[in-house]
């Protein structure tokens, strides 16, 4: 039998290269043993150990980004930034990259390395709901986190303000004024 110079990661279930550590696409560790079949792989589900493989000082850069609400709408926040990249009024718009196609209210993260970040064109509905608003994953190809959970595609999650959203591998959060939705 040739030799295998890939495995796949069981939580998201993509391809990633037979020495890797942690998922290139949804960032779990690998466990470094493999199971009885050497062609299986776990990962685990230690959310400090993660952080602390990707970025040592990810935590930190996380903690420190300015999380200031706008007094109306919502303000998109990319780590490493301490101004807000948009602030929406809309009740619906987009986040993705922006293609000369495209002719929607889309938050483009093109200039923020997207596209080799691995964010879709269209990978994230922000829609208001209620008292806030909500998340919808449109199917993308690296997936969505809200708070480090995967969203399922085409279910709407709730968002709060101050709430870290991973684009495949851009994370940016979403902060808005709760107070404008209190009663």
């Amino acid at each position: 039998m040739g030799t295998i110079d890939y495995k796949y990661c069981p939580a998201c279930k993509l391809k990633n290269r037979v020495d890797a550590i942690i998922c290139e696409y949804c960032g779990k560790p690998f466990n470094l043993v493999p199971d009885k079949d050497s062609t299986k792989y776990t990962t685990t589900r230690d959310i400090e150990g993660k952080i602390k493989l990707l970025d040592k000082g990810l935590k930190e850069k996380i903690e420190s980004v300015s999380k200031e609400a706008p007094v109306e709408g919502i303000a998109i926040y990319i780590l490493d930034r301490s101004q807000p990249i948009e602030v929406r009024l809309d009740d619906e718009f987009f986040i993705g990259r922006n293609t000369e196609e495209t002719n929607e209210k889309i938050v483009d993260l093109t200039a923020y390395n997207g596209y080799d970040l691995g964010v879709s064109r269209r990978q994230l509905m922000i829609q208001r709901a209620g008292r806030g608003y909500h998340a919808i994953d449109l199917d993308s190809t690296n997936g969505t986190w809200l708070n480090e959970q995967r969203l399922m595609p085409h279910h709407p999650f709730p968002v709060k303000s101050g709430s870290q959203i991973r684009l495949g591998k851009l994370h940016i959060f979403i902060v808005f004024n709760e107070e404008v939705f209190k009663e």
